[in-house]
Parts: structure tokens; C-alpha cells; sequence
């Protein structure tokens, strides 16, 4: 062990000789290479829908990229065509074309088409050869994007792979690159807290990578050429307001009377209507219609508003139809902050200035699962996500709302005679998402629930609309109001045969036609491991054991990683801040087993393969949604429980790595494993999100095996080496 001690820290000939330089450089690039790769992700999911629906597709690309950078880093090369490739990204889906504009929208459509998952957009209709070659189109455009991604990436990660090869202490230097990661997602998560917009993301991104080499006054007049470009790319395309809060961009546009027209990411999401008494007056025809809105017909069937819950309650439309109804008091619920500051800004009956109503920002179902409050309305505000919780894994922000617990917790929080109302806009030819709520409803309840339809009226918009109450009052009201509900009919069935199976805590993915992948899901999975064949093809040496190891630890890692974020998230809310403090904590836990190994140096890793399979075991058969308590005590026990196997797995990890002197094939070897992870992540649709542990026990007990047949060890020093 001294011989191996001494042989650690000793520079090998092919490394930096100034060891603090490449600390510095390595700190900076690894902050540089994780920002970079979020705001990627953000920013395309935002603008391009089909990175926005297929939840971790730009992080799988980014790593894909990313790994083929380690595995090529002999050399570092130079770091413009990660900055160049960023810009020709922004620019070319910000060209000042409006047709240009529509075909991104009507690709990226093409590419949902599919009866077996709702993902976005409108519907197209059209010849099945016409549909085919608009696939194929989008499909190829997609792919396009993914490589721009992927080059992106390779520059940052040949940097990393360079200086992680030639620091002297690989351990040391894999803390480096873990803490500055750290630094790279708070950094983001501070300009996303102050409502940045992309412009400031993108010039923080190039100035990083810029201060990353040595100074160079042609690097940095390219640099600043290509960000004025890319700054061009990013400019405002309307003249509405546009801001962008942690979760999304955010759109507002003013139309008569003070009412406006509120998108997110591009797509229209909800408007601010007037229903004011003074518009009212003005607007006869519309006055006697509003009753019959989504908004307001729910209130025929209530039997008392003394408190109300609005859950997703937007800027207001929910809450003012409330108020107008003669609610006492009013809870509203909203998770985006800039949105309920559109509502109490913009909107003409000023709901949330009202004395009647508290906002909450936060998450529903962790607003539910804390409350003890009774409601006697409790109304479900058109919760349709136009974005994902987290690119780190498959999850939506409204997933974990509708499952068959959040509607129990609803239930829970029904006074007596309470009413729950869910409001959702359900279309063709998507029309089982109706049926699988009447079911659940159904389930929950124990009888089926009263439906209709309420069509749009003025400004305020549409929804299927589903009631349920444990009291009669409820349905005696919809026996007084048969004839208004014999004229409302829903476009789905009202009946519990053929109904798609209920959505629950475990498989929550209530816009998924039933237990498999969908087919947009597995065209997109074959572009990405097309590209990864293509990219990793001739650089891979598949004979190497020590390869299938580090490419098995990314597997395992990644799922992993994938269940505590979507479980932190279902007991502490899908809010961007536990996105954050989520991934923080896995650094940190990675971290704490660097400082292990750097002071231990453990020499039989069987043992913490052996407890990281345990664990991950004993995290399976726990029955986390039964146990007592509050969600934050189940949450925070849960959350100890999940970091322990991640621990052992950054111990094996970490020793490994240290017994191949940090070879940079080694890192990229772990980097396309996490690309395998990332696809093998659509399993969950099919077996659920808890199943993915059974799989990441199989892969670690692989990589396990290979280690056994052929353990890594430290290289024999030579006499000429140790002197």
C-alpha cells in the first residue's frame, strides 16, 4: 500500500506540470459543462416542443456529447465549436421567419402524432403518405438538433477528460469536477429566482467558457461575434410581454377591455378575462352566457362556499368566478410565481388583491398532502403542464396531481357536503383521458362522478368538467339540472368498460394511453442510439472489462438518480427548487464518498457492491406511502434512505476511478452509460417508477460481476518510476 500510496501522487509524463493551473482550469470548465448542458435543456425544451414533451432527451444528448469529449481527450483542443454550435442552436430556431416558426411547431406536432400518448399540439389531418414523409421530415430535423447538442457538449467534455487525466490525484481532482457542477446548477437556479431571461443565461454560458483558456484576443472576438449573434437568435418575436419565471416563458398579450392572452413556451395556456360588472354592462350576449362557463357552471352543483381550494388557480379566472359565486373565503394554489404576478398585476376584477384569498406558490398535491384544512369546494384549475419538472427525469409537473392518491388526499379535504371539480380540456383523438378520470373518480368515490361539457365562452376557456361529493346533495342537483347536463355531452364515453388503466403514485402518467413505451417515445429512442452507435462506434473498445464497468456504474447511477429526484418530488413538491436542492444533495453525498475513498482507499469494492444492492433492495420493499407521519418527516426519511446506496455506489465509483489514475476512457465509459440510463428510464412507463431500482440492483450486480472476474487494481510501480 505505500508503494501504491507514493505512485498516486506522482504526476505521470503526459500531465500538466502546474498542477494549481489545471485545478483552476478543471474547476471552471466542469462549472462551464453542467451549466451549459441545463440551459440547453431549458431553452430547447422551451422553444422546440419536442424536447419539452420527451422529458430527458437534451440530457441524454448532452451526455452522449459529452462522453465522446472523455473519451477523445488526449488532446483539449479548442473550445469554440462547443460556443459555435450553441450559437448556429439559438439562431436557427430563432430565424425571423414566421413560416419558419409554424414548421418547427407543426414538426415537432408530426412527431407526437400518436393516439397512445398525448404529448402537444394540434392535431394534423392528412393522407397516411403525407403523414409519413412530415414524420420522417421532423424526425430528421430532430436529429439535427440532437447533433448541434451533442457538439456542443464533446468540446467540454474533452476538457474535463484532459484534466482529469493529467491531475495527480484523480480523487481530488473528480471533487473538482463534482463541486463545480454544484456551482453550475445554482448558478442557473439564481438567474431563474430573479426571472432572467435567456439572453443573460447564454452570455453567462460563453463567458465561462471563455475564461476557461488561456487569454486570446482571436478567441474572444469570436466569442463576442458569435454571442451577439446568438443574442439576436434570442430576441423577443412578439410584442407582448415576455418573462421568464423558473419554470417557463411566459407570454402575455393584451387584447380589449383589459383581458388578456396568456402563452407558455409558444403555446396559447390560459387567458385573463374580464367578467367584471362593468364589462358586464357593456356586453349584454356575453353576460347571459358566462354562467355556463368552465369557470362558473361548476357553482350549480354546490351546496355552500364558505372556504374553496383552488388547486393550479393561474392568474386568477378560477378564483374571480369564486368570488363573483360568494365564496367566503378562498385558498388559491399556484406552483409558477410569475403567473399568479401576471394574475394580481393584469387582471380587471383584481381577485387576488381581494381580502377573500390567500396565494400559496406551491406545489398542489404537496399543498394537499400538508393541509388540514376543510373545504367545501375543492376545484382542480385546467392542471395541464406545458412543461417538465425536471430533465433529469420522465416526469411532468401535474403528474403526481392526478393519480389516484392525490384525488383521495382531495377527498380527504371535502367537508361533509363538499364538492371536488376537476376541469381538464380533453381532445381528440385523445378521448380515454376522460375515460380514465371518470374511472379513477369512479374508483375513489365509489360512484361515478357527474360530467358534461362546458364549451368557451368569450375568453374564458373550455373543459370537461367532472364533479364528485360523498353527499347526495351533489347528485340530486345534477337530477334538478338533467336537461343542462342532456346538452352538454362529453366527448368520451361515460362508462367504466375500456376504461385506461388508473394512474397512481407509482405510475403516474396520466397522458399515456396504458402500461407500455408509445411509439413517439421509442422513434426518439432509436435516433439516440443510431447517433450514440454512430458517435461511439470507433472510439469504444467493447474487450476492455474496466469499460463495461464504468459504462454499468452509469447505468445503475442514473436511475438511480432518476428515483429520488421524482420521489422528493412527489412528498416535497415538483417546484424547481427541489429540483435543485435535489441534485445538490447527490453532489454533495458524491462528495462525502470522495473524501471516504481519498482517506480509506478501500481495497475490496465486493463488500460496498454487495451493501449498494442491499439498500437498494430494502428502498424497494419499503412501503413509503403507508408509513405515519408528515409528508416532510416521510420525505426527509426517504430522501437518507436513497443517499445511502448513492453513497456506496460514489465509493465504488470514486476507488475505481482512482485505480485507473483517472483515465479519461474510464469517465467517458460512465458518461454513455448514463445515456443507456437515460433511455432505459422509459421502462418505468411499462413497470412504474419503483421498478427502476429492481433494474439498477441487476445492472450494479453485473457490474459487480465483471468487476469480480477481473478486479481493477492500482498499476505496478516500476523501479524507474518510484526513483
Amino acid at each position: 500500500m505505500d508503494q501504491v500510496a507514493t505512485l498516486t501522487e506522482l504526476p505521470e509524463l503526459n500531465r500538466t506540470t502546474t498542477v494549481d493551473y489545471s485545478r483552476s482550469r478543471l474547476l471552471l470548465i466542469s462549472i462551464a459543462a453542467l451549466y451549459l448542458e441545463i440551459v440547453l435543456i431549458r431553452w430547447l425544451g422551451t422553444e422546440v416542443k419536442v424536447f419539452a414533451f420527451f422529458q430527458n432527451l437534451s440530457l441524454i444528448v448532452c451526455f452522449l456529447g459529452f462522453g465522446v469529449g472523455c473519451y477523445t481527450s488526449k488532446k483539449r483542443g479548442s473550445l469554440l465549436p462547443s460556443i459555435a454550435a450553441t450559437t448556429i442552436i439559438v439562431v436557427s430556431v430563432g430565424l425571423p421567419f414566421q413560416n419558419w416558426r409554424i414548421h418547427l411547431r407543426v414538426l415537432s406536432s408530426a412527431v407526437a402524432m400518436s393516439s397512445d400518448a398525448q404529448l402537444w399540439g394540434p392535431q394534423l389531418h392528412m393522407s397516411r403518405s403525407d403523414r409519413f414523409e412530415l414524420i420522417l421530415v421532423s424526425l430528421l430535423v430532430v436529429a439535427g438538433y440532437m447533433i448541434l447538442l451533442a457538439i456542443a457538449m464533446i468540446p467540454l467534455g474533452r476538457w474535463v477528460g484532459y484534466y482529469l487525466s493529467a491531475s495527480p490525484n484523480s480523487v481530488s481532482a473528480y471533487s473538482i469536477n463534482l463541486a463545480g457542477s454544484l456551482v453550475g446548477i445554482w448558478l442557473l437556479a439564481i438567474l431563474a429566482y430573479f426571472w432572467l431571461p435567456p439572453s443573460y443565461w447564454f452570455a453567462a454560458a460563453f463567458a465561462l467558457i471563455l475564461a476557461c483558456r488561456p487569454f486570446s484576443w482571436k478567441s474572444s472576438l469570436i466569442t463576442v461575434l458569435l454571442l451577439a449573434l446568438t443574442l439576436w437568435g434570442l430576441r423577443p418575436s412578439t410584442h407582448g410581454l415576455v418573462l421568464w419565471s423558473p419554470y417557463q416563458k411566459i407570454e402575455a398579450t393584451p387584447g380589449d377591455s383589459g383581458q388578456y392572452v396568456i402563452n407558455v413556451n409558444n403555446e396559447t395556456y390560459m387567458s385573463i378575462a374580464n367578467v367584471s360588472p362593468d364589462y358586464l354592462a357593456v356586453h349584454p350576449d356575453f353576460a347571459a352566457q358566462y354562467k355556463d362557463s368552465s369557470y362558473d357552471s361548476p357553482f350549480l352543483f354546490t351546496s355552500s362556499l364558505n372556504r374553496v381550494l383552488i388547486v393550479g388557480s393561474g392568474a386568477g379566472n378560477d378564483v374571480a368566478a369564486a368570488l363573483r359565486h360568494g365564496a367566503a373565503h378562498v385558498d388559491a394554489v399556484e406552483i409558477d410565481p410569475l403567473i399568479a404576478s401576471f394574475g394580481r398585476r393584469l387582471h380587471p376584477e383584481h381577485p387576488y388583491s381581494s381580502e377573500r384569498v390567500d396565494l400559496i406558490n406551491n406545489d398542489a398535491r404537496n399543498y394537499m398532502r400538508e393541509c388540514k384544512q376543510k373545504y367545501d369546494v375543492i376545484i382542480f384549475a385546467l392542471l395541464d403542464s406545458h412543461t417538465e419538472f425536471s430533465g433529469y427525469s420522465n416526469m411532468r409537473v401535474d403528474n403526481y396531481v392526478y393519480t389516484r392518491e392525490s384525488l383521495t388526499e382531495a377527498r380527504r379535504l371535502l367537508t361533509k357536503d363538499g364538492v371536488l371539480v376537476i376541469k381538464f380540456e380533453v381532445r381528440a383523438p385523445h378521448q380515454w383521458i376522460g375515460q380514465r378520470f371518470y374511472s379513477m373518480l369512479n374508483g375513489v368515490f365509489g360512484h361515478p362522478p357527474v360530467t358534461y361539457f362546458a364549451p368557451p365562452t368569450g375568453w374564458l376557456s373550455p373543459g370537461s368538467i367532472f364533479l364528485e361529493s360523498d353527499s347526495p346533495l351533489l347528485f340530486t342537483k345534477a337530477a334538478e339540472n338533467s336537461a343542462y347536463l342532456a346538452d352538454r355531452p362529453t366527448i368520451f364515453p361515460q362508462t367504466l368498460a375500456g376504461a385506461p388503466q388508473a394512474t397512481t403514485d407509482d405510475w403516474p402518467y396520466v397522458y399515456n394511453l396504458g402500461r407500455f413505451i408509445p411509439r413517439a417515445y421509442l422513434s426518439i429512442s432509436v435516433i439516440v442510439l443510431l447517433m450514440a452507435l454512430y458517435m461511439i462506434g470507433p472510439i469504444v473498445k467493447p474487450g476492455q472489462s474496466s469499460a463495461w464497468q464504468f459504462f454499468l456504474l452509469g447505468i445503475g447511477f442514473l436511475l438511480m438518480e432518476t428515483q429520488l429526484i421524482s420521489r422528493l418530488a412527489l412528498y416535497f413538491g415538483s417546484t424547481w427548487l427541489v429540483n435543485s436542492i435535489a441534485l445538490t444533495g447527490i453532489l454533495i453525498v458524491l462528495l462525502a464518498a470522495n473524501l471516504y475513498v481519498r482517506h480509506q482507499q478501500p481495497d475490496r469494492l465486493g463488500i460496498y457492491y454487495a451493501l449498494l444492492c442491499v439498500m437498494l433492495a430494502v428502498d424497494f420493499s419499503i412501503p413509503w406511502s403507508r408509513l405515519p407521519g408528515s409528508g416532510a418527516v416521510i420525505g426527509s426519511l426517504l430522501c437518507v434512505a436513497y443517499c445511502i446506496p448513492i453513497f456506496f455506489s460514489g465509493v465504488i465509483f470514486t476507488e475505481s476511478f482512482r485505480r485507473k489514475l483517472g483515465d479519461n476512457t474510464a469517465f467517458g465509459a460512465n458518461m454513455l452509460g448514463a445515456v443507456a440510463g437515460g433511455l432505459a428510464q422509459n421502462l418505468s412507463f411499462v413497470f412504474g417508477i419503483k421498478a427502476l431500482l429492481l433494474i439498477a440492483i441487476a445492472v450494479y450486480a453485473s457490474a459487480a460481476l465483471v468487476y469480480l472476474l477481473k478486479p481493477l487494481r492500482m498499476p505496478v510501480a516500476t523501479p524507474s518510476i518510484l526513483g
